[in-house]
This record gives structure tokens, C-alpha cells and sequence, in this order.
């Protein structure tokens, strides 16, 4: 992976943090942000450095002791100087990217990998978005009042993900578990492992108490007759805001949340920015203070190094970092989010901040080790090269042609990054657990698949029987992508790893247990093939079918498995069926029409939109054959041939019209060599037979939706190119 791609994301979270900061101060005034600036008191300036310094100590003492939870034991002076050295990175890089670079920077003279680096990220994040998010939700209910807080969580179907997660996990892990996730499990829900949760929860609590009292000062110093509650409760939202891992050390995001939250309090926007201004410049004044000392401290030296024990080897740590990571990912990659930003719609997936970890792992290992990602693909890091400068090449060129846009620097440049993040959380737990670790995910994304499947099943029946679940159902049964084409393609993602391991789990055929195992995976099958046609998504419906057909024509599947799949899937589609047309009177009437478990078939307005932006689109190719018009072109001028914003439905097309035929060349360079890598010598072990489905899903169905930007896709081929370690001496 090239080191280039990362001044462009800093570049990009700059612009952007820029962009609400500015925007920000438009809206609100610069000269009463500026008058309240220079009048702000002494005393809580004071205050506010103390209570900052405060929590940069706590912090610090926290990641000492995660440090020695994962079995690091490092000096107490190393680990503030890795934490502090972190915190200085956020300053110009997206504070979670920058923490990992800062940290490893230090750490890396001690023996620990960046993965295990992004690993203690994932666990300190999680604790303090989980106490950060319980702390702005009473705030906010306070506030806002519970109905508010109530639609919010609704939206984001939140009881609705956390029962697809944990149910997933756990089919998962009774389909497959190994005695390594055994002894993890066990090692995690260990009272020794929970006291140590608790007390770094504890610590990450009085951290954030500090931050929260930082923010009560400063608003009590621009409005002291506000009740402390209100102000306490506010100052939970708004740092609950700026704790989100997409900004510069949350500039532009705080200033956003301070104007709202504090409006509802009667302070004026001026004085609601200026406060938050002043949390954000002392917050920089503190880690630029505290990364002065460590400097001028004693370097690194023989005596420190001797002091840190590392009892367990690398490999196992490395190995456990690169699992968590993995299986995060996994996880979450089905859950997604859709906001509405000025210049268009931004999708952003719960399993992005566990990617953007994992492209810090992956590109300070290069970095620090002078070893780039080992692929199965002998030229796979020079494709990835290749794509990161056409695209970059698109967006300079689209700059000149009409400008930024959202959709450009936000959809396609920094979506190309999050997507190395994803290849990078594949590539890692295949790098680090082998041919194991690539089963796991595969059983974990099916699991996942079949459980999100099914609760829509659910849900949608309880709907139409008149039993409101109190969940947000989209007319089209789409799941958690937020699109049933995608959500068709995700579908189809997990149903050439199905096929690709059927050999595989259809050996599962001694003892209770393990004949139990081999009924499951045909039913898994089964449940994938009917939440396809569930979909309605034609492209879907027929490319599964094509892939049905390769899969049994070149003998890549379990013809029994196949069968009994496909029995199970007619038998599942027609008791839904049934259980549809089994409602209530009242029920059918003001329910069946808007949500039902089977979406309706596009019509021809589709298709004509369909044909409309493929037609505009090759006429824009022509105009710029060679080079094409550039990234976020189409986009902006669709308005004028559609009457609203509108994406190219085929990948091809898009490359062309923006990309031109040397975007078309690079693209076609990089499928070639992964058809070539599918098609080699042993295509019959399950990773080829994965690549294959894959590569053939994915160039039927890009035909007519642009789908270059799917997660689970890359996600899935970091994983099936990716080298592990053990196997590293042969080709």
C-alpha cells in the first residue's frame, strides 16, 4: 500500500473540519465569536487547563494499564509518551488513524506490532463510546426529552443490530468454534479479565467526567445563571459529538453540536462556538505542552527496554490483535448508516472505524518494517497503487472541470481509503490465523447474513399481523444496507463463500454434533437463496442464479448441499408466503400494501432511469474518451437531465465516463490478474473457488449497478489473497 494515500485523507479530514468550522462561523458571526473570545475570564481558562491536563494523565495512566491487561509491560513513562505522542498525531490526522501513528512511533522500540497497537484503539474506543453514548443519551433525554432520544435510537434500528450481532456471533461460534476462540472466550469473561474491564471503564468514567467539567466551566463562564444539571447535560452531548472518530481532534463536529445543543439552553451561537473554540484550543495547548516535556525527556534507552516484559511471543499477541480486528469487521460490515451532508449523501458503515484501524496497522507494519502486504497476487500492492493514483487523478481532474464536491472527495477519494481499510482487516486475520482464520470469517459473515435475513423476516411479519415491533421497516426488504441491491449483492458475497467451503462443511457427517453442523449449512443456504429473492432485486435474482449455474457446471459446489438448499429456501419463501396471507382484516388493509417480506419488482420508471444515465453517460465518455471528465462530473450534472442527483447504474460506465479508457485499462489490468489467480492449478481449494464466484458476481452484476464501492466485496478479497505467515517460503 503506497504511502501516498495518506496525505490525501489528511488532506481530506482537514477540508472537511475546515469546511464545519467555517461554516459554523458563518452562521454564527465571526466578530461575536471573536468579541467573546477576548473576553473570556482568566479564571476559567485556568480551570479549564486544569481539568484538561487532568484527564490527559488519566488517559495516559489508563493506557499503561491496557497495556499490561494485553500482557505489555512497559514503563510508566513509556506509555505516557506513546499516549501523549498519540494524542499530538490527532492533531493533524483523524484522531483515530493519528492515535495508532503517534503510539507506534514510540512503541515500535519496544517489540509491539501496529495491529496490536490498533487492537488496544479498538478497546479503549469501544469503552468510551459505550460510556461517552450512556452519558449524551441522558443528557440528551434531559434536554430533548425521551420521544426524541426514543425516534433517534429507532432510526438507527440500535436493539435491532445488537440481536443481529449477538445473534450471529453466536451461531458462529457453535457452527465452528475452535479451541483458540475457546480459550479467548474464556479469557475474556474471566473474572480476573472483568475486574480489569471494570476498572479501565472506571478510569475511562473519570476521564471523561473532566472533559465534561471542562465544558461546564466554559459555559457557566458565558451563561452562570443556566442550572448546572442543564449545563452538565448539554456537556454530555456535545462531547459525546466531538469524541466521534471523524474530525481532527473533533474541530468542526464540537463547534456543530455546541451551536444546537446550547441553543436549547438560550445561548446565543456566538457564545455557544466561542466556548467550544476555547475547549478545542486548550485541548491543543495541553498535548502540545505535555509532548514538549516527553521530548525533552530521556530517550529510549537500554535500561527501559529492559525494564518492559512482553510474556507472551509476538505471533500469539499479533495473532489475537489481528482476530479482533478481523472479526469486528465481520460483524459490523452489514450494518449502514446513510447521512445527509450538504453536497449529498454520505453512507458510513459501523465497521468503517475497525477498517480505518486496521489500514493503520497494515500501513505502519509497512512502514516501520520496510515490508510491504505479501499477496497470493505477486504485483497485487502495484494494482493497488495503480487504482489509488487513477482515482486520485479523477479527483484533480473532476477539481478543475466543476469544482469540489461531497460526492468526490467524500464518496469516491476517501471512500477508496476506507475500502484499503476493509482489504486491510481481510488481509490481517488471514496474515495472522491462516486457512483457519479465513474459515471463521466465512462462517462468521454467513452467520451474520442468515440472522439479519431472518429478523427482518420477523419483524415484517409482526408488522403486517398488526404486532407494531416498534421498528423502522423500509418498504423494500433490503436488511441493514440501506439499498436492496446492495443488500442482494452482500447476499450474494456470502453465498459464494457458502459454495466455495459446501465441500467443505458437507464432511461434517460423524457423530450427533457434527451431522447436526451439516444439516445447518444447507438450511444457511437456504435462508441466503429466499432473502435474495426477498430482495426483488433482478440484478440480484440473476446473477445468483448464473453463479448457481457455474458453480454446479464447474463442479465448485456440493451438488447435495446445492439441493437441499434450494428445497429449504421454496419451503421458507412459501410458509413466509403463507404467514403473510394469514394477517388480520384490518391488518391487510392498512399494512400489506407498505411493508411486507417481499419486495415488489422494479417497474419501468427504473428502467428508464436505468437506461437514462447509461445513456448520458457514454455521451460524456465521448466528449473525453482518453481521460474522462473526472470524479463527481456526472453526479452534479444529472440534475439538469433527471431532475435530482443521480449515479451511472454500471460500474463500466462509470469508469469510463469519469475515468476514461486509461481508468478502464488499469481496472481491466487488476481484474485480469485476480481471474488469472482464480483460475490457476488447485482452483479447487475453497479460497480459489470464493474468488472465483466472486470475481464472476461482481463483473454480471456491475453491469447494471455501480457496486465498485461494496465493502463486504474487498473486505472478502483481502482476505482470500492474503498470504499467511507460515506459508510465506512457498508461492
Amino acid at each position: 500500500m503506497k504511502l501516498t494515500h495518506f496525505p490525501a485523507r489528511r488532506l481530506l479530514v482537514a477540508l472537511v473540519s475546515l469546511f464545519l468550522i467555517a461554516f459554523v462561523l458563518w452562521q454564527s458571526g465571526v466578530e461575536s465569536v471573536g468579541r467573546r473570545l477576548v473576553g473570556f475570564p482568566i479564571w476559567a481558562l485556568a480551570g479549564i487547563l486544569a481539568l484538561l491536563l487532568a484527564n490527559l494523565f488519566l488517559v495516559s495512566f489508563r493506557f499503561w494499564r491496557v497495556l499490561a491487561h494485553f500482557g505489555i509491560v512497559l514503563p510508566w513513562k513509556v506509555a505516557s509518551r506513546a499516549c501523549v505522542s498519540g494524542h499530538a498525531a490527532g492533531l493533524v490526522v483523524v484522531s483515530l488513524f493519528g492515535q495508532v501513528m503517534g503510539r507506534q512511533a514510540v512503541m515500535r522500540h519496544y517489540g509491539v506490532q501496529p495491529v496490536v497497537n490498533a487492537s488496544l484503539a479498538v478497546y479503549e474506543r469501544t469503552l468510551l463510546a459505550s460510556i461517552s453514548g450512556v452519558l449524551g443519551v441522558l443528557g440528551g433525554s434531559y434536554l430533548l426529552g425521551n420521544a426524541v432520544i426514543a425516534d433517534f435510537f429507532r432510526h438507527l434500528s440500535v436493539v435491532e443490530v445488537m440481536i443481529a450481532a449477538l445473534g450471529g456471533v453466536g451461531l458462529s461460534l457453535w457452527l465452528g468454534r475452535s479451541r483458540f476462540e475457546a480459550a479467548l472466550s474464556g479469557q475474556t469473561f474471566s473474572r480476573t479479565n472483568i475486574a480489569r474491564v471494570m476498572l479501565i471503564a472506571g478510569l475511562t468514567l473519570g476521564a471523561q467526567l473532566l472533559v465534561l467539567g471542562s465544558f461546564v466551566l466554559g459555559i457557566l463562564a458565558v451563561s452562570p445563571d443556566i442550572p448546572v444539571v442543564s449545563v452538565f447535560a448539554a456537556a454530555a452531548v456535545i462531547s459525546f459529538a466531538a469524541s466521534m472518530p471523524v474530525s481532527v481532534n473533533g474541530w468542526g463536529v464540537r463547534e456543530l453540536a455546541a451551536v444546537y445543543v446550547l441553543g436549547k439552553l438560550g445561548i446565543s451561537a456566538g457564545d455557544a462556538v466561542a466556548v467550544s473554540v476555547i475547549i478545542g484550543l486548550c485541548s491543543t495547548l495541553v498535548i502540545l505542552g505535555a509532548l514538549t516535556f516527553s521530548i525533552r525527556t530521556r530517550p529510549v534507552s537500554a535500561v527501559d527496554k529492559c525494564q518492559s516484559v512482553i510474556p507472551h511471543s509476538p505471533l500469539e499477541i499479533e495473532k489475537v490483535a489481528a482476530w479482533i480486528l478481523g472479526m469486528a469487521v465481520a460483524v459490523a460490515v452489514f450494518f449502514q448508516v446513510h447521512l445527509t451532508l450538504p453536497g449529498g449523501v454520505v453512507n458510513v458503515n459501523l465497521a468503517d472505524p475497525f477498517a480505518i484501524l486496521a489500514l493503520a496497522a497494515v500501513a505502519l507494519h509497512a512502514v516501520f518494517s520496510r515490508q510491504a502486504p505479501r499477496w497470493k497476487i505477486q504485483h497485487f500492492n502495484l494494482a493497488l497503487g495503480a487504482i489509488s493514483l487513477l482515482l486520485l487523478f479523477g479527483f484533480l481532474r473532476g477539481w478543475l472541470e466543476i469544482g469540489v464536491t461531497q460526492w468526490a472527495l467524500g464518496g469516491r477519494l476517501l471512500g477508496w481509503l476506507v475500502l484499503l481499510g476493509y482489504l486491510s482487516a481481510g488481509y490481517l486475520i488471514v496474515a495472522s490465523a491462516g486457512a483457519h482464520g479465513m474459515r471463521r470469517l466465512a462462517e462468521t459473515l454467513i452467520s451474520i447474513a442468515a440472522v439479519v435475513v431472518m429478523l427482518q423476516v420477523v419483524l415484517r411479519l409482526l408488522e403486517h399481523w398488526g404486532m407494531n415491533p416498534g421498528a423502522q421497516l423500509a418498504p423494500n426488504f433490503e436488511g441493514y444496507a440501506g439499498n436492496r441491491n446492495a443488500f442482494a449483492f452482500q447476499l450474494l458475497t456470502v453465498m459464494a463463500l457458502l459454495l466455495g467451503y459446501s465441500q467443505v462443511y458437507a464432511s461434517y457427517s460423524t457423530g450427533l454434533y457434527r451431522s447436526a453442523r451439516s444439516w445447518v449449512f444447507p438450511a444457511l443456504l437456504g435462508i441466503v437463496l429466499a432473502g435474495l429473492v426477498w430482495t426483488g432485486s433482478r440484478a440480484g435474482m440473476l446473477v445468483g442464479l448464473l453463479v448457481l449455474l457455474l458453480a454446479g457446471i464447474g463442479r465448485l459446489m456440493d451438488r447435495r448441499m446445492l439441493v437441499w438448499g434450494l428445497i429449504f429456501a421454496a419451503m421458507l419463501w412459501a410458509g413466509m408466503w403463507l404467514g403473510g396471507q394469514s394477517g388480520s382484516v384490518q391488518s391487510a388493509i392498512s399494512v400489506q400494501s407498505a411493508i411486507s417480506v417481499q419486495s415488489a419488482i422494479s417497474g419501468d420508471a427504473s428502467d428508464r432511469e436505468h437506461w437514462t444515465t447509461m445513456t448520458h453517460a457514454l455521451e460524456m465518455w465521448r466528449q473525453s474518451p482518453v481521460f474522462g471528465s473526472g470524479l463527481g462530473v456526472f453526479i452534479t450534472k444529472s440534475s439538469a437531465w433527471l431532475g435530482h442527483p443521480q449515479v451511472i447504474h454500471s460500474t463500466p460506465l462509470w469508469i469510463l465516463a469519469e475515468l476514461g479508457l486509461v481508468g478502464m485499462v488499469v481496472m481491466g489490468w487488476v481484474f485480469s490478474l485476480l481471474l488469472h489467480q482464480a483460475t490457476r492449478p488447485g482452483k479447487f481449494m475453497p479460497t480459489r473457488r470464493v474468488l472465483l464466484l466472486m470475481i464472476f458476481t461482481f463483473a454480471v452484476f456491475c453491469l447494471v449497478h455501480e457496486i465498485f464501492f461494496q465493502r463486504i466485496f474487498w473486505f472478502v478479497l483481502g482476505a482470500v489473497l492474503a498470504r499467511p505467515i507460515v506459508s510465506r517460503g512457498r508461492v
